[in-house]
């Protein structure tokens, strides 16, 4: 039985909070049945996590997440199987073009930054994490038909979506993380967020539900936000030479652009900057805060 948007963004609320974004992250196996072997066990177990979640059970729907994330990012898809699954994140991240560097990866704390670029109609979301996790994203041009309303404050609001997009990737990490934005406003509307004021939201910011039948992405990114209090949010001054800050701007670019071999030069620049990162940070572990 195929299942709707409104059925799982209504399940979503019963989940415990840290367990919110791994499932959102496995929305597309959620709502779609392809038939494909790998993709069912994941479909089967988001929901029966909403069912535990539901009878109060949280262990179990956690257990389930767990199993739907498995599934997703294991073997056994079809060879029609068209979902991207991305090695090592240990979490199902549906990324188009993202990925994670191999060789930064630690326990030690978890950087991560954000930024958008706009120009002429066309935009990109940029994201990368000090353990190597990184996502570009266009936004604009033909993406506008069916983009929500912004408003007056697009850019503000590419802003945000970056740093959604950034939540949404680093999953259960993001109550461990520090986030860096270059945006003032952006760092503002975050901080009210998580304080608790979910209802603020940016000039002229259409509310309406959307045509997929979701909520507004700055009301999921803002409902995110709140249950994340160990998720800390600073401000960086932007093309002053911070590496995470110009590895997340060079990324939004790229979406922007879309050149044929975005993919691969994103890689290459990852790699350089999470290099002067490393280099940098563990020397001088303030100068970039």
């Amino acid at each position: 039985m195929n299942r709707s948007n409104d059925e799982f963004e209504a399940s979503l609320t019963l989940l415990p909070g840290a367990l919110k974004p791994r499932a959102d992250l496995l929305r597309h196996y959620a709502l779609t049945r392809s038939g494909c072997a790998g993709c069912a066990p994941a479909h089967e177990a988001v929901w029966l996590a909403f069912d535990a979640a539901y009878l109060g059970d949280k262990e179990a729907a956690e257990r389930m997440i767990a199993r739907a994330e498995t599934a997703a990012n294991g073997g056994g898809h079809e060879p029609f199987c068209t979902v991207t699954r991305v090695p090592g994140l240990g979490t199902a991240a549906l990324v188009k073009n993202g990925g994670q560097v191999p060789g930064f990866d630690g326990d030690g704390p978890l950087f991560a930054a954000a930024d958008a670029a706009w120009k002429s109609g066309h935009g990109g979301l940029g994201f990368v994490a000090s353990d190597g996790r990184w996502r570009f994203q266009s936004w604009g041009g033909g993406d506008l038909g069916r983009a929500d309303p912004s408003g007056p404050a697009r850019v503000l609001i590419l802003e945000l979506r970056a740093a959604f997009m950034a939540i949404r990737t680093l999953s259960e990490d993001a109550s461990r993380s520090t986030l860096l934005l270059d945006s003032q406003g952006a760092v503002s509307y975050l901080r009210a967020w998580q304080s608790g004021n979910v209802r603020r939201m940016p000039d002229g910011y259409s509310l309406r539900v959307r045509n997929s039948g979701a909520p507004p992405t700055l009301v999921r990114l803002a409902e995110a936000v709140a249950e994340l209090p160990g998720l800390k949010i600073h401000h960086v001054k932007g093309h002053v030479g911070h590496p995470l800050n110009e590895a997340a701007d060079s990324l939004a670019k790229l979406g922007m652009r879309k050149p044929p071999d975005a993919k691969s030069r994103a890689e290459g620049l990852v790699k350089a900057f999470l290099g002067s990162w490393q280099a940098e940070h563990l020397a001088q572990p303030a100068k970039y805060l």
